[in-house]
């Protein structure tokens, strides 16, 4: 049985959930204003309490969209220009490039192409100058590419997103987005702290206690470095993710009350890049795909022992957020989502259409490929390719190297690939070539990882 044979949602969810062995789910759909939550499982596997609609989870990187919303409204009230260069606002910033210190631009950061290396989670502690000690060590950062060259996911770039808010604000980072999103827009139970979560019922993360494995144990590193959090902090429900999502489906309005210009909620669903098979587009904030010919804007979100989805088609008026308390669990919304969209919408995802290569093809991908969270040995198998990672944990407590299980790729390209089965089937991938001809990187999971050497080497 497809997803989209499932008779119901819950009949949907649970067959998702034990497919993947996810302890617990939320799921929240708007349809034209109407809104149903519906919970599943436990919310940790040790205490066994429920789920219920209004149970906390991280939303991790769903965050971002939040922290592009604060900044436009900071645009609308002419305190931010998306083209000025962000050395513009922080004036004592230093990178390790100085092109790109001289280029970069809030617009390069809302949009993943400011080329800066994305993964630094140092913790540089609780105090409001969190933000402050994080940006003081840019320097160290390595610039992969020229700003707006390539897109490649960036999360110290909503740090310094951040701290841009901070700036021109005079205030702390989490109190300007409560100030001026959680409160107007009545996120009562959205958080930026995991001392302010802690007193309402609250999910706690899960990961497979071997890579790829059904059996799972509690995540004990709970709460991101505080540094990290305009770009995966907050804690939310789906309720109030729906309300978030309602108030781009209405241009920026909320009650009535235009809280974000019209024209500013539209520029954040319009294409800025290409964004290498992670999404077929980036807006400002948003991750931009079509499904079935239908615009539909998202972001995900994954932090230790979660993964969330939130979704939105606009011009069905239609939102769909999944929360989960698992490492697999974006296995899970993937399926959890292409039910909801086939069933309520009609739209149903299309699989791209496989290609043959040549050995001589497929030899050219062939070798290791590195960046700091991880290495990637790329080899050719049957028809296409077989990729072996080692990742070095940026978010856990865990062990420091792992080796994940072996993932085997299909080609759909000449230099892209979709993954073919496990957890991270139908995720995409893609080779980028070197001004030589050699390979240069291989993009996965939306990071650059650059080409060290051939195979045999």
């Amino acid at each position: 049985m497809t997803e989209s044979q499932h008779a119901n949602l819950d009949e949907a969810v649970h067959a998702a959930m034990e497919r993947w062995s996810v302890p617990g789910v939320t799921v929240g759909i708007l349809r034209n204003g109407d809104v149903e939550r519906r919970a599943y499982g436990v919310t940790s596997l040790e205490t066994e309490q429920p789920v219920t609609p209004d149970t906390l989870f991280q939303i991790g990187s769903i965050s971002k969209v939040f922290t592009a919303t604060l900044a436009m409204m900071l645009v609308d009230d002419g305190k931010l220009d998306l083209d000025t260069p962000v050395s513009t606002y922080l004036p004592d910033l230093e990178l390790a490039d100085t092109e790109a210190l001289r280029t970069i631009t809030l617009r390069h950061l809302f949009s993943h192409t400011s080329g800066l290396d994305g993964d630094r989670f140092t913790d540089y502690g609780l105090g409001d100058d969190a933000l402050v000690k994080a940006i003081a060590e840019f320097n160290t950062l390595r610039q992969l590419t020229r700003p707006g060259e390539l897109w490649t996911y960036c999360n110290s770039g909503f740090y310094l997103a951040g701290r841009v808010i901070e700036q021109v604000t005079g205030g702390v980072f989490e109190q300007v987005m409560r100030e001026r999103v959680f409160e107007p827009l009545g996120l009562e139970r959205t958080f930026l702290f995991a001392h302010e979560a802690i007193v309402y019922p609250v999910a706690v993360g899960h990961t497979p206690k071997e890579p790829g494995a059904a059996e799972h144990e509690v995540a004990r590193r709970y709460p991101l470095p505080r540094c990290v959090n305009a770009a995966g902090g907050i804690i939310s429900t789906v309720g109030d993710l729906l309300k978030f999502a309602g108030f781009h489906l209405a241009g920026g309005t909320v009650d009535g009350k235009q809280l974000l210009s019209g024209k500013s909620a539209a520029a954040m669903q319009q294409p800025q890049t290409v964004a290498g098979n992670f999404a077929e587009h980036y807006g400002i904030g948003w991750a931009l795909h079509t499904v079935a010919g239908e615009p539909v804007v998202g972001h995900g979100g994954s932090t230790n022992g979660f993964q969330a989805q939130l979704q939105l088609v606009p011009t069905r008026d239609y939102a769909l957020a999944v929360l989960t308390n698992s490492g697999r669990g974006a296995a899970a919304y993937r399926e959890i989502v292409d039910w909801a969209l086939a069933h309520d919408l009609g739209l149903e995802q299309v699989e791209p259409a496989p290609v043959s290569l040549s050995p001589d093809q497929l030899a050219w991908f062939a070798g290791k490929y590195h960046q700091p969270n991880a290495d990637v040995t790329i080899s050719v198998q049957d028809n296409g390719l077989r990729a072996e990672i080692v990742s070095r944990a940026a978010l856990s407590d865990g062990p420091k190297e792992t080796a994940l299980p072996p993932i085997s790729m299909a080609p759909i390209g000449e230099r892209a690939f979709v993954v073919t089965g496990g957890e991270q089937q139908g995720s995409r991938v893609e080779f980028i070539p070197a001004a030589s001809g050699a390979p240069r990187f291989i993009r996965y999971g939306g990071r650059l990882a650059e080409y060290q050497a051939a195979e045999s080497a």
